[in-house]
């Protein structure tokens, strides 16, 4: 998935992300106004040795050393914190109170230790930190006794007293950001997880990702206004760049449309409008419909031709200029069945010396073979992917079946709800005589 089309997603999904983001705020400002607020104050105890001229530096520093390391345990003793809890009459057992005394060593391997001590309160905290560091110096004092006459003397003061306290958390705006930040994370991480899971084809991008195949054209549903021409404009011009099938008449070309499973009234549509613009630009055109798509049609079409070829000519309907001639599916209820056969290739070699395009409107892929057999007489194959309809699965058990049989798949035609107002009828571009007749190909 590229970028371009993540955010996409991020914008289809854009409830499914904003709720994420919200609660991660929520719940980032919930937990700072609920935390209770904790302070912290840090003091600073020196561990240093007098010895006697005898005594080597190096047997002072390993002495210092010993002790900074058993100072650091003994901070957070029961003995410690008892007396810190008698002095200060605090309402709290010497086990609670060592939980808020945190003792580190200063790097890099130094004799001095901060002490950090944490309290409800700026003054709290402040008063508990100065009486951790009295009561310890005055206990290290008892605990060390006085010293030979080459002994060593080991003493503990207090280099910095209780610093200006600070809270222990964050604020509320920081908990705020952090949990904006953690939003845009989980909020990515779901729409992902949504677009992946999916069942419906919502993009022309995600159908181009399902297929395989490349998105020649994206149109509007139903009749198209002046504006959503467009998009049949593009296709026009991206159709007669497509190479004519070999053996076929040079300049004529034959385009099947069809779709995956239920969108036959859309592929019905984009064959329909597809045609008109051909027309339009002077091309001769000829729409052939291979399922009843107009109730009130009950002439003679495709199925009589096939099965009486002398009828060919009562069964097409010449139309006006700038729009496509007709041949409807006909009276026989399973066209498809006279599809396969030396009847069709020999109609189509017909159609292909009269006219300049056709376009078979087929029906869907996964009803009927319909599409498999009109492949075989086609110079390409687009498959109308209607976006917020269509499933991957039967866009992709659709293409696999067309790519089966080696069928000429020219790309994807995605269909849009339209956003535009009320269809307008395009005015005709190509007038002349030629239109007068219908043996004629137009180039």
């Amino acid at each position: 998935m590229t970028a371009a089309m993540f955010f996409g997603e991020v914008r289809r999904h854009w409830l499914l992300f904003g709720a994420v983001v919200a609660t991660c705020v929520g719940i980032g400002v919930g937990v700072s106004v609920l935390t209770p607020a904790r302070y912290v104050s840090t003091t600073q105890l020196l561990v240093s040795s007098h010895a006697s001229v005898t005594a080597t530096s190096y047997d002072e520093s390993a002495a210092v050393w010993d002790r900074v390391n058993s100072y650091v345990a003994l901070l957070t003793s029961d003995v410690v914190g008892q007396r810190v809890v008698d002095a200060l009459g605090l309402p709290m057992s010497a086990k609670e109170f060592a939980a808020d005394v945190n003792p580190t060593i200063v790097p890099p391997r130094t004799s001095v230790i901060d002490v950090a001590v944490s309290a409800g309160s700026p003054e709290e905290a402040q008063r508990r930190a100065d009486a951790v560091a009295g009561e310890f110096v005055t206990y290290t004092k008892a605990l060390e006794g006085p010293a030979g006459v080459d002994s060593q003397r080991i003493e503990t003061t207090v280099v910095s007293a209780a610093s200006e306290p600070h809270r222990s958390l964050p604020g509320t705006w920081a908990f705020a950001l952090l949990g904006l930040v953690t939003g845009l994370v989980l909020g990515c991480v779901a729409v992902w997880i949504r677009s992946r899971l999916d069942p419906v084809v919502r993009t022309p991008d995600r159908a181009a990702g399902v297929s395989g195949l490349p998105v020649v054209g994206t149109v509007v549903h139903g009749p198209v206004t002046g504006e959503d021409n467009e998009g049949y404009f593009r296709l026009r011009a991206r159709l007669r760049t497509v190479p004519g099938r070999p053996g076929a008449h040079a300049e004529s070309r034959m385009w099947v449309i069809t779709s995956a499973a239920g969108e036959a009234v859309e592929a019905s549509d984009v064959a329909t409008n597809l045609g008109r613009v051909l027309a339009r630009y002077g091309d001769h055109v000829l729409l052939v419909r291979t399922a009843d798509s107009d109730p009130g049609d009950d002439g003679p079409g495709l199925s009589d031709v096939l099965t009486g070829p002398d009828r060919i000519d009562q069964s097409i309907r010449v139309e006006a200029a700038g729009s496509p001639d007709l041949l409807p599916a006909g009276s026989a209820a399973d066209v498809h069945e006279l599809l396969v056969g030396g009847g069709m290739r020999e109609l189509v070699t017909r159609l292909r010396g009269r006219y300049r395009h056709l376009v078979v409107d087929s029906e869907p892929v996964l009803s009927t073979p319909s599409a498999e057999v009109l492949s075989e007489y086609a110079d390409g194959v687009l498959v109308v992917v209607v976006t917020g309809t269509t499933t991957r699965r039967d866009l992709a058990a659709a293409v696999d079946r067309l790519r089966a049989i080696d069928a000429p798949l020219t790309g994807i035609v995605a269909c849009e709800p339209s956003v535009t107002g009320p269809a307008e009828v395009l005015p005709p571009a190509a007038t002349g005589s030629d239109r007068d007749v219908p043996n004629k190909l137009q180039v």
